[in-house]
């Protein structure tokens, strides 16, 4: 029998600061009452934009590895300018 990848939910969105380059791209991730830390490494990216259902949703996402290993999802909301974290 073969085994299908599970698909990961993820948590509920959290804002969390972000400083990004000039490519819109995250450097440093600050999370709430932590100090910030260096983006290391951006492994995965995508976009999503839909009208789920009437309330439009246009998002940003990337899967990024901070300096100190910890592995994030983040998403910038297309709509608000605004930055959240989701944890799975």
């Amino acid at each position: 029998m073969r085994h299908r990848p599970r698909l990961k939910t993820l948590g509920t969105p959290r804002p969390v600061v972000v400083r990004t380059n000039a490519l819109g791209d995250p450097v440093h991730v600050r999370l709430r009452g932590k100090p910030a830390r260096r983006v290391a490494v951006i492994r995965e990216r995508w976009r999503i934009d839909d009208e789920w259902w009437r309330q439009t949703i246009s998002r940003d996402y990337r899967t990024v590895v901070l300096d100190d290993g910890k592995v994030l999802t983040l998403y910038h909301d297309l709509l608000i300018d605004e930055w959240y974290v989701q944890r799975g």
